[in-house]
């Protein structure tokens, strides 16, 4: 067991994990398919994935549980499947993640419905998605457990629950869209907001992930959030904001560029960095490298 993941982060600052739904790509799976159904088919492949990730920096391994919910396992008829994918998912990344990193489950908001009055699933069918999910991954040897997404209501239901059935440590990452206006999570709310709401659900990281905006962007909403809670702070930016090139989807943001803009991450706040959507491990050898010499010369 790595030394406890909130002392590391008083000590310096973390690479978080790399995105397995975009990683995961480079080893055949198909964006059409359910993740972790491809994983527990797959696992070597995963367990390469994740090996490599660390050989890249990362501080952190993922799960590949983000779909692993009651709520994004019924579209593929796979509900029954809850359990196991994430107490496998989480020792498959056990048996291969080194003594000094960590393994993170990951779990995302009620996609693809919503908590009532916005959607349709109850506060109690909601709850008990979320608890069997976040059980099934302390069985199977997380360290932290990462919750994020733009449904805000849900993320700080999921989080109060994590604190009461468990004793790992909580991240919150919401996702922002930026408009004329500034930065809002899906409901609204503005990064002090957010970062206010899942701290007092009891996050012991609050951040932001994926959403439209840019790395110059995720140094101003890191300090805005930094203004209205006392909680760690993490930045998980997509890589660049997506564009259609001959029909696929494609992040314009090139590794080099993320290096370059994880100092101003920093020294906004972050403590956990890192990428989503269309970061590539080519980015987290540059942005580890930069991370890494950050820690040896300030903190």
């Amino acid at each position: 067991m790595p030394t406890d993941f909130l002392t590391r982060l008083r000590q310096e600052v973390l690479v978080l994990y790399a995105p397995m739904q975009t990683l995961l790509m480079e080893w055949g799976k198909e964006l059409e398919s359910h993740l972790s159904e491809w994983v527990l088919s797959h696992p070597e492949a995963y367990q390469e994935a994740l090996v490599k990730s660390y050989a890249a920096g990362c501080d952190m391994g993922h799960t590949a549980t983000q779909a692993s919910s009651v709520f994004r396992t019924e579209p593929f008829n796979l509900g029954s499947h809850v359990h196991e994918f994430n107490y496998k998912s989480a020792k498959l990344a056990r048996e291969v993640t080194p003594k000094d990193r960590f393994v993170v489950g990951n779990i995302s908001c009620s996609n693809p419905d919503f908590m009532e009055p916005v959607g349709s699933y109850t506060k109690d069918f909601v709850r008990d998605g979320y608890t069997a999910q976040i059980m099934a991954l302390g069985e199977g040897g997380v360290d932290v457990l990462h919750i994020s997404g733009n449904q805000i209501d849900s993320l700080c239901l999921a989080v109060k629950i994590a604190k009461e059935k468990t004793s790992l440590p909580v991240i919150a990452h919401s996702t922002f869209y930026k408009d004329a206006k500034g930065f809002h999570t899906m409901y609204g709310l503005d990064p002090k907001a957010a970062s206010r709401m899942a701290a007092q659900a009891g996050a012991d990281v609050v951040g932001c992930i994926c959403g439209l905006f840019s790395y110059a962007d995720t140094t101003e909403i890191v300090q805005q959030m930094g203004e209205e809670t006392d909680c760690v702070l993490g930045a998980q930016p997509d890589a660049g904001m997506p564009e259609l090139v001959d029909g696929t989807t494609v992040h314009p943001a090139k590794p080099e560029e993320m290096a370059a803009n994880v100092q101003g991450w920093i020294k906004a706040g972050a403590r956990l960095v890192g990428g989503c959507c269309g970061t590539s491990l080519g980015h987290y050898t540059e942005l580890s490298a930069k991370v890494r010499d950050i820690n040896r010369h300030v903190m």
